[in-house]
């Protein structure tokens, strides 16, 4: 039960695409997965993201927002965050704040859970991303790559301090 979880959520749809694009910078700059970190894109999972929490005590993830916000924008989102941001993540019907409601609903969330947001434009079938999205996938990668390292460096003194992750209760924007 100790795996850390990375799923990048989007679709082949223009700026959708950042959850993916994180997961691609995330792999050229050298991570990794294994039998302790799993790193995966998902095409809008839906209510099957759920199972993908199962047994893992960190989860990352990274999906497109639309909140009326600059595209590029980054937000990290804690668990209480998510009863007021109904709208904005995800435009895949059955979302990924759905998934998340449901999954604390039947006890099923990690200890830890990182939820990033992506401003983006627009979601167009066929487009590319805008520049402002990919530069700020390769800093969002950036970012989890060394938390991931410090935390790793850091497990042996953390282990058994009791802090679940979840009590996280700020919104953290990060602007380009």
């Amino acid at each position: 039960m100790n795996q850390v979880r990375i799923f990048g959520i989007g679709s082949p749809s223009g700026d959708d695409q950042a959850g993916w694009l994180t997961v691609d910078a995330l792999l050229a700059g050298g991570m990794k997965a294994g039998d302790e970190l799993v790193i995966e894109k998902l095409d809008r999972p839906g209510a099957g993201l759920i199972a993908l929490l199962d047994n893992a005590s960190w989860v990352i993830l990274v999906d497109a927002m639309q909140s009326g916000g600059q595209p590029g924008w980054i937000q990290r989102y804690g668990v209480n965050d998510w009863p007021a941001y109904c709208q904005g993540l995800s435009g895949h019907g059955f979302g990924v704040l759905n998934a998340l409601t449901l999954a604390r609903e039947l006890g099923s969330l990690p200890l830890r859970l990182d939820l990033y947001g992506i401003e983006i434009g627009g979601a167009i079938p066929g487009e590319s991303p805008c520049a402002e999205v990919r530069a700020s996938t390769q800093k969002l990668a950036d970012i989890i790559a060394d938390e991931l390292c410090f935390i790793s460096q850091a497990l042996p003194a953390a282990a058994g301090s009791g802090d679940d992750g979840n009590a996280t209760s700020h919104k953290t924007i990060i602007r380009k």
